[in-house]
């Protein structure tokens, strides 16, 4: 494998990255460097002031590490036309990503009916970027980003251990100064391969345990932080009454039908923009005043949390509860009667079950005295034993500041 450098660029996480012509075709368009201006971690900057870092930061950095994988830790034969081809999907892996990323991605899909930044990507990979991939297909590399190409590029780019993870982890590490995710990366490609649909670890448990446990505690202590959930929530309820209101463009106009300059100003800025515009006309209404609670820093009240281990996909009645407010309008208007507070300041939130080890975790332990191969859910480690395929159910009430405990007690009273 000797793929020809163009050029290198310097990463903060990485070191050096060096890219080959085809690669700086693709990372030289206006609809690649657009990504400059998506913050990797949505509004969480506002909590973590050092999570700065762009989807364009991770796309390179998921390039590098895929490249680490498939030097050191793919066992099978692998050619320079197929490691250019897996570079080229991790470098456009988030190529569809919204503005503030997952934050807004989440409330279009569920709300607005609109497509994953998955989806969007391989759309704007197939118009714009079809000239620019020379010697490949669209549907090779957008197959590849969707995670079916064969059984090892598959788990390459979409897996509990893949190149899009391993950088993330790293780089949201590295800029909000947490200490989870700091993974030792040359360890791990020491004993690492990917062979036949399995990831295999070649000797004891340590690294892959540190890792499912530190992606666990990352999410816990950044992405699910009580703060940074409610900045997200208040962006959310923005993004949907502006694309609704007719403020800014409905995502899949802008995806499917904007020019490439409409795309490419499709960021974070964009959306702040609309923002800035909406409460300076200094109108009244939950959309002026949520709109300036974000551009002032304001954000909502934690009313209730219920978070507690249950075994597999059981949830607590709270949790349950709280899925009902999500769900149910007359449900949430009960809340609000008895609270006193209007329907629309109450946010629920189901946040994603963290687990460490499940059935979609196909990660082995070679044991070479007894010449077999053990499931990871299997482990003879201490802390994985324990914790097992149990998971976190996190759920979550938040409101308007001052309002909190109305609306916990009038929670607590309805369950």
């Amino acid at each position: 494998m000797a793929i020809k450098e163009e050029k290198r660029i310097y990463d903060n996480v990485h070191g050096y990255i060096g890219l080959s012509r085809a690669e700086l075709r693709i990372l030289d368009s206006p609809v690649f460097q657009r990504l400059r201006g998506i913050k990797q971690l949505g509004p969480a900057d506002l909590v973590y002031p050092g999570a700065t870092h762009t989807r364009f930061l991770h796309s390179v950095g998921t390039l590098y590490m895929m490249d680490q994988f498939l030097r050191n830790a793919v066992r099978e034969k692998v050619d320079d036309e197929y490691a250019q081809k897996m570079r080229l999907a991790a470098l456009m892996h988030d190529l569809g990503h919204y503005p503030y990323s997952h934050t807004t991605e989440h409330i279009a899909v569920k709300r607005l009916g609109s497509m994953d930044h998955i989806r969007a990507g391989s759309l704007l990979i197939k118009r714009f970027m079809e000239e620019r991939l020379e010697n490949y297909t669209v549907n090779e590399i957008t197959g590849i980003i969707k995670g079916r190409g064969d059984s090892v590029s598959s788990l390459l780019m979409s897996s509990a251990l893949d190149a899009d993870k391993s950088d993330y982890m790293l780089r949201d590490s590295y800029n909000t100064g947490v200490p989870y995710g700091r993974i030792d990366v040359s360890t791990m490609l020491r004993i690492l391969s990917f062979e036949k649909g399995r990831i295999i670890f070649e000797k004891d448990e340590s690294p892959v345990e540190n890792f499912l446990i530190d992606r666990y505690h990352l999410y816990r202590t950044v992405i699910h932080h009580k703060t940074v959930v409610a900045f997200n929530l208040l962006l959310q309820r923005i993004f949907e009454l502006l694309v609704e209101n007719g403020h800014i463009q409905q995502p899949d106009w802008v995806f499917s039908k904007g020019s490439e300059d409409e795309v490419a100003g499709y960021t974070d800025a964009y959306l702040l923009s609309a923002m800035r515009g909406l409460a300076a006309i200094k109108r009244h209404g939950f959309l002026n005043e949520i709109t300036r609670m974000f551009l002032n820093r304001i954000p909502l009240e934690l009313a209730y949390a219920a978070e507690e281990p249950v075994a597999g996909s059981g949830a607590l009645p709270a949790c349950k509860a709280v899925k009902r407010l999500e769900e149910s309008d007359s449900f949430r208007k009960e809340l609000a009667d008895r609270s006193g507070i209007p329907a629309e300041w109450l946010f629920p939130v189901t946040l994603r079950d963290l687990g460490l080890i499940d059935e979609n975790t196909h990660i082995y332990i070679r044991r070479k005295k007894e010449k077999r191969l053990v499931p990871l859910s299997m482990s003879k480690a201490l802390v994985l034993r324990m914790i097992g395929s149990r998971t976190l159910s996190d759920s979550r009430i938040y409101t308007k500041k001052g309002h909190g405990g109305r609306v916990r007690k009038a929670f607590e009273e309805m369950i």
